[in-house]
């Protein structure tokens, strides 16, 4: 009866894995590509690739994400973008439903820069929790609401300082963009409004 019931355990777990997707899992916090290994998801979970480019002034700094990820909907499959005075951030996810469909290299679309009419101001300081209004900054593509963070956060491969800055962002990212970012990390959030 045991060796009966073992059975019955082992064939479950077998059919159970294999509905389960394989896909590519790596994280690179300095670049766009990186050395994956394939290894299965968990149920529900699908094949993620997230690009992040994290851009202060000069400084730009680049990172991906590959793995599995449960699918949220308040997510935008495509480009989260802000923008405000030198800083400008972009961050691309891509889902996909077949074993190791995110191995490739993802290429990100070309942004819509289009003036969408929306003005926010616009201010960024580093080392400081208030920066000084420097004027308005045209929104441009999916950025439709205005956004004013402060608080500690740290770049790729830097370590966490205080900001803040204001600006224009894609709808929504107040309510994910933490959650979601792998590069960019939030330590402490004073202030992460959108309006």
């Amino acid at each position: 009866m045991r060796a009966f019931l073992s059975s019955i355990c082992i064939f479950s777990a077998l059919i159970v894995t294999g509905l389960c997707l394989i896909c590519d899992h790596c994280v690179n916090l300095h670049g766009h590509s990186c050395e994956t290994m394939s290894s299965p998801c968990k149920e529900e979970e699908m094949c993620v690739t997230m690009l992040e480019n994290s851009t202060v002034g000069n400084d730009k700094r680049l990172s991906v994400f590959k793995g599995c990820e449960k699918y949220d909907p308040r997510i935008p499959e495509g480009i989260i973008l802000y923008s405000g005075g030198p800083v400008f951030f972009i961050g691309y996810t891509e889902y996909c439903k077949e074993d190791n469909c995110n191995s490739g290299t993802v290429t990100v679309p070309a942004i819509n820069m289009t003036e969408n009419g929306l003005k926010c101001p616009a201010c960024y300081i580093k080392g400081s929790y208030e920066c000084t209004e420097v004027g308005d900054i045209k929104c441009i593509g999916n950025q439709e609401q205005c956004v004013e963070y402060s608080g500690e956060l740290r770049l790729p491969g830097a370590p966490f300082e205080k900001y803040e800055y204001k600006g224009c962002v894609t709808t929504g990212a107040c309510d994910f963009a933490p959650s979601v970012l792998r590069g960019l990390s939030f330590l402490k959030k004073l202030k992460f409004t959108c309006m």
